[in-house]
């Protein structure tokens, strides 16, 4: 009966080592949680500046079917487009290099 009892108790500690090491040392340990909760916080940020930039373009989109003026001043502010009659003037800023 005694013998069963260590032989019983040596088991039980080799078990609770063996689910241990697994715990800190294996596959699904703690680093390898920590890690993943790091790059599920990240992947949210990444998410929300997709969705402010989602909202952004659905604003976008609803102006220009309701107006437009708003389709006209996109094509003359961001593609430079402009009337045959008229002229665009563009200007460029010139680096000047300084003489020593």
């Amino acid at each position: 009966m005694n013998r069963l009892f260590y032989l019983l108790a040596a088991f039980l500690i080799l078990l609770i080592i063996i689910l241990l090491n697994s715990i800190f040392f294996g596959i699904n340990n703690y680093q390898q949680k920590s890690l993943l909760v790091e790059a599920n916080n990240l992947q949210i940020i990444k998410n929300n500046d997709l969705k402010n930039q989602n909202d952004i373009l659905e604003f976008e989109i609803e102006n220009a079917q309701k107006s437009n003026e708003h389709v006209e001043n996109f094509a003359r502010e961001k593609l430079n487009l402009s009337y045959p009659d008229e002229e665009f003037i563009s200007f460029e800023n010139e680096v000047k290099a300084q003489d020593e």
